[in-house]
């Protein structure tokens, strides 16, 4: 019995950096105005045209990486999601591209 209660510690702590680093988006893609956004399960598609609602760059100092960018999309139905560049920074230069270039009426300023 003992043996089993360890066994399934050990898994469930062999499994919780896996869910901790997928909880969010493991891959994002600009596709034209768009931005295709794949979780583990499931892919979601975003038309920053109809979609955004406002955007802002925010800079975030953690204490052991030291200072890294965020981009923050507010969307029209409420929801945020954030493209980090601490994992994956060619993707976060191609969204902040397209936002500059596309989107830049709708970029608040972060003040902060």
């Amino acid at each position: 019995m003992e043996t089993a209660v360890i066994a399934a510690i050990i898994v469930i702590l062999a499994f919780l950096p896996l869910i901790y680093f997928t909880r969010g988006s493991s891959d994002i893609r600009v596709n034209g105005k768009n931005l295709v956004i794949r979780y583990p399960l499931r892919k979601k598609e975003i038309n920053l045209d109809t979609e955004l609602k406002s955007w802002k760059l925010q800079e975030i100092n953690r204490l052991w990486i030291g200072k890294t960018h965020a981009i923050n999309l507010e969307l029209q139905s409420g929801k945020w999601h954030h493209v980090d560049s601490r994992f994956n920074r060619e993707t976060f230069n191609s969204v902040y591209t397209l936002l500059t270039e596309n989107f830049e009426e709708k970029r608040k300023v972060d003040l902060s």
